[in-house]
């Protein structure tokens, strides 16, 4: 885009910066004048023109302007005109794709109504009262945004993951069980081992495997000690 003073001379050169509102590539945008521009009276002043683009114009009659395809078919500019102060010298940080209007005067047309126009590349736009002229020169250049990252811990992530899932199958082919062993020692010196089983799911297999262990634990059991022989008594009238 290239703009003018009332006196011709180039005040602002520069490619403006678009952004994508929907499919068909309409793009909003403002190009903003911060500095060289002097009004009627020599004093210093910035401009802004909205800016709406669409690929392709469908041209007038059509209603509200709306683009029909997102290639560069049949490209159409509309401009709206602003004069005063952007407010770039207060320090806030601006939208580049906005336009604070707060501080700022339209251009008004013959209805005093905000002057706006629509453009195709190559065509000129002449402001009010020889106010100076925008060009929307033929070069557009077409652009996309890429997001590139990454995550250094997405590999430990997903190892926890399979672990997890690996963990969880074996859950659900291994019959857990649960298994009581109650030793007691009687007065007669012999221990006496008691079991007892549960199993966390139903199987008619848990008795056999109950005695199977309690046939283990018998077999590496101590064997209990033999009893001690009892002394004789003597009779009665015998010699001892």
């Amino acid at each position: 885009m290239t703009v003018r003073d009332g006196k011709g001379q180039v005040v602002h050169r520069a490619a403006v910066p678009l952004l994508p509102i929907d499919n068909n590539v309409s793009s909003t945008g403002v190009i903003k004048v911060l500095d060289g521009y002097r009004g009627k009276d020599g004093e210093k002043e910035q401009l802004g023109f909205p800016a709406f683009f669409v690929p392709t114009y469908a041209g007038k009659g059509h209603g509200q302007m709306f683009s029909q395809f997102p290639a560069l078919v049949f490209p159409a500019l509309n401009l709206s005109a602003y004069r005063g102060s952007l407010g770039v010298d207060s320090g806030v940080p601006q939208n580049v794709y906005q336009l604070d209007t707060r501080k700022m005067t339209p251009f008004k047309d013959a209805k005093g109504e905000v002057f706006k126009q629509t453009l195709l590349p190559g065509e000129t736009m002449k402001l009010p009262d020889g106010a100076g002229s925008v060009t929307f020169e033929k070069e557009i250049k077409e652009w996309a945004s890429f997001q590139i990252s990454q995550q250094p811990g997405n590999g430990l992530a997903l190892a926890g993951a399979v672990a997890a899932i690996t963990g969880l199958v074996g859950s659900l082919f291994i019959q857990r069980r649960r298994v009581w062993v109650r030793a007691v020692r009687g007065e007669d010196g012999v221990t006496v081992v008691e079991m007892a089983g549960l199993g966390r799911s139903e199987s008619a297999a848990l008795p056999e495997e109950l005695a199977g262990l309690a046939a283990t634990l018998n077999a590496e059991a101590p064997t209990a000690p033999d009893p001690e022989p009892a002394e004789a008594v003597p009779a009665e009238g015998a010699e001892k």
